[in-house]
């Protein structure tokens, strides 16, 4: 297909979302909306359909209140949550400065299931494809939380989802089971939430063409998204609010600890892209994964007392900690906060005494 078709395709699909996205937000129920925004390419257009669907509503009847919600693992590549920030800010700007419903929300995990807290305070091993504990303290319980206060709030809520046909045949087979309900369905575990994936029908090359050649209507810049994605030769991570979502961390932009998967390639990309800084962050996930694998570094007991491979020695606790430090001065990014440095050194102390019963490998 040329660049003239597929720019007349995607205009074509984009208007089509957009109408829909208009009829559905003017319907008479009162759900509000729920965009999951991952920063990538995908989240994007969902939310740019979305801000000029509801610049065409008249302002009397935008009455629906919209959150833009994108989830901080505070693991995340600094480069990514970057940019994620600087979209929220400029999204939440624009929103207010011409009257549209739009709410943005960053959520994070709770201090004591950081990822830091549990590998260097509690001593977990770092996530591998047996053991992934990460994706349910990180990313899903944040999220999960949000959609069930605006539920308890608003009796139901719809998810909007940047998901497509495109993606997999899994994807597809998914969503087209859905099709004969109108493109919504039910989430498969969060009671009064509905789904549904407005640019379903996008290829690809539509969601760039789209981007690329139609400007940001909050002042952001598509194009500098499609730079990232190239230095990154990746793709991005969905919102996760469930355990049917893959890792993010081979094809996908994700934590640079992620060590479920055997290389990130997202994160390397950046290096062979001229970030040499991010070297350190490589190094740094290989070698947790060499700590996580080698048995002499694991306790030999478990935290109930039962035989069988247990947490991190204290040792091993102390020299990622004193690592991870060294680096975040080295890179001038806060990799571990203070709050998350004294809950660390409040277990330590609990641990000395006898007194922590949290679970681990």
């Amino acid at each position: 297909m040329s660049l003239k078709e597929l720019k007349a395709t995607s205009l074509a699909k984009a208007e089509e979302a957009k109408a829909e996205l208009r009829v559905r937000y003017e319907a008479s129920d009162s759900r509000p909306w729920i965009i999951g925004f991952s920063g990538g390419k995908d989240s994007t257009l969902v939310c740019q359909l979305t801000f000029e669907a509801l610049s065409r509503v008249p302002p009397k009847r935008r009455t629906r209140p919209v959150y833009i919600l994108s989830s901080d693992t505070q693991v995340e590549t600094p480069y990514i949550i970057d940019f994620m920030r600087s979209t929220l800010d400029l999204v939440k700007h624009a929103s207010l400065s011409l009257g549209l419903p739009i709410e943005t929300v960053l959520v994070k995990p709770e201090l004591n299931d950081t990822y830091w807290v549990r590998v260097i305070g509690y001593g977990y091993p770092p996530p591998s494809k047996f053991m992934r504990w990460c994706t349910d303290r990180l990313k899903i319980k944040p999220a999960d939380k949000f959609v069930l206060n605006t539920v308890s709030e608003h009796g139901e809520v719809m998810l909007l989802l940047g998901t497509r046909y495109d993606e997999s045949q899994q994807r597809a087979k998914s969503l087209r089971r859905h099709e004969a309900d109108n493109g919504l369905h039910k989430h498969s575990s969060l009671l009064n939430a509905w789904v549904w994936a407005p640019i379903r029908h996008f290829s690809t090359e539509e969601v760039w063409t789209y981007l690329v050649f139609n400007d940001s209507p909050w002042g952001g810049d598509n194009r500098a998204l499609r730079d990232l994605y190239k230095d990154a030769n990746s793709g991005e991570c969905p919102l996760v609010v469930d355990e049917t979502t893959e890792p993010c961390g081979n094809s996908r932009f994700g934590c640079y600890t992620c060590t479920v998967v055997e290389r990130d390639k997202s994160l390397e990309g950046f290096v062979l892209a001229g970030k040499d800084e991010y070297a350190d962050l490589v190094s740094l996930r290989n070698w947790l994964v060499e700590l996580r694998d080698n048995h002499e570094n694991r306790m030999d007991r478990r935290r109930n007392g039962s035989p069988g491979i247990g947490p991190l020695k204290m040792d091993v606790r102390e020299a990622i900690l004193e690592r991870l430090l060294v680096l975040q001065e080295k890179l001038g990014e806060e990799l571990i906060s203070p709050a998350e440095v004294a809950v660390v050194k409040q277990v330590w102390l609990a641990e000395t005494l006898g007194d922590v019963a949290d679970a681990a490998a």
